[in-house]
């Protein structure tokens, strides 16, 4: 497993080291995950970039590959710099895993890489709802998405089954959560302007359930949106938010802040991209936290 160290990473490392599963690590930083990710059975270094990739004896005795790794797409201004950071972080790095796979002898059952909604396009009238058969945006985090998709798809020339999940935000006791709630009791518990964008957001348990399904049901090959059953705008959000936090206004962030804090990184905090689980629907995956205001009040009191 890739970013273990991360949120989705750990719960998935915890949910799998409970059941029994061998899991081993690769991290940029060895020492620091086996702190942060207790259980794992060892601990290797792994550089994010093609020429490394995994070690072979490694890949070679997997069943199954996650690949979790990735920088968060919204920190920072997004200057050229930044871009390729992105790039090689989510793409090259990606391309230098499956490249460990085409060397192997044997090779795992099936390889399940992280990807985002923002693969979808813009559309900041909140009328569209990608269903996992939706074409490709055609701005820089679409076009990083289909990329790094299509590298990961790779593994598939090689007889791995490959899962590409396309995550939402992800509520959970950490990560977005507590900056949100933090935000709301400032007052600044408005939506991001306009507020009639899609916000598509996804339990940290219904992630995790997700990435099971993944590893362990074959029919889940392609494409499979990691977002709730229940869409909402941006307003809805923040007004369920601020409903649980008690926060004392609503008082939007004015979009020239965003773009003078973010650069290009404003852009899909205030253009949504609609997504809806149609493929784990029709899969039969029940949902544990179908519904916002119950998935924010479980991450808010945990």
């Amino acid at each position: 497993m890739t970013g273990a160290s991360g949120l989705v990473g750990r719960a998935l490392c915890k949910a799998l080291v409970s059941e029994g599963v061998v899991v081993r690590v690769l991290s940029r930083d060895p020492h620091r995950a086996r702190r942060q990710v207790p259980g794992a059975r060892s601990y290797h270094p792994w550089q994010p970039i093609e020429r490394g990739g995994a070690r072979i004896e490694l890949v070679e005795e997997a069943r199954a590959v996650v690949h979790l790794a990735s920088p968060l797409v919204a920190g920072g201004r997004w200057d050229h710099a930044r871009r390729q950071e992105l790039y090689d972080a989510c793409v090259m790095g990606t391309r230098g895993l499956v490249s460990s796979l085409a060397q192997a002898r044997s090779r795992p059952d099936v390889l399940v890489c992280a990807s985002t909604v923002a693969y979808y396009a813009f559309d900041a009238s909140g009328a569209s709802e990608a269903e996992e058969t939706e074409p490709a945006g055609d701005d820089f985090l679409s076009r990083l998405a289909v990329d790094w998709e299509s590298a990961a798809l790779h593994a598939e020339e090689f007889g791995v089954r490959v899962v590409v999940l396309r995550t939402a935000l992800v509520l959970a006791p950490a990560g977005a959560v507590p900056r949100l709630r933090r935000a709301a009791r400032l007052g600044l518990g408005g939506p991001v302007p306009p507020g009639t964008q899609r916000q598509p957001w996804i339990h940290i348990e219904d992630e995790i359930g997700l990435l099971l399904l993944a590893l362990g049901d074959t029919r889940v090959t392609g494409a499979l949106n990691g977002v709730a059953p229940q869409s909402v705008t941006s307003a809805e959000f923040m007004t369920t938010l601020t409903g649980l936090t008690g926060g004392p206004g609503r008082l939007p962030a004015p979009r020239w802040l965003l773009r003078s804090r973010l650069g290009a990184g404003a852009v899909p905090v205030t253009q949504g991209r609609g997504a809806v689980p149609a493929r784990a629907l029709e899969l039969g995956y029940e949902f544990r936290q179908p519904r916002l205001a119950g998935a924010l009040q479980q991450a808010l009191a945990a």
